[in-house]
């Protein structure tokens, strides 16, 4: 915060610091990392059900699947960044 607001104040471009983009970047990741996490929690009751004999029910699967692609964009996306693709 204290690099946007110098930078803000010295009439950068916001973002336009390396140590600002990395900030960003790894705030990002921390994001897709909570989302993952749930996506994963979601799997796992799925997967608890359907060993226990149950069935998921119409369109569970495929909102799993859903965020699961979703969260894996994410991440490659902030991946690409940090290594300046």
């Amino acid at each position: 915060m204290a690099t946007s607001t110098l930078n803000a104040a010295r009439g950068l471009e916001v973002g336009g610091d390396p140590q600002d983009r990395l900030d960003h970047a790894v705030d990002q990741l921390a994001a897709a990392r909570t989302h993952l996490a749930r996506v994963g929690n979601n799997l796992n009751q799925i997967a608890f059900a359907l060993n226990s004999g149950g069935y998921p029910r119409p369109g569970e699967l495929e909102t799993v699947l859903s965020a699961v692609r979703q969260a894996v964009v994410g991440v490659d996306a902030v991946a690409g960044q940090l290594v300046g693709r």
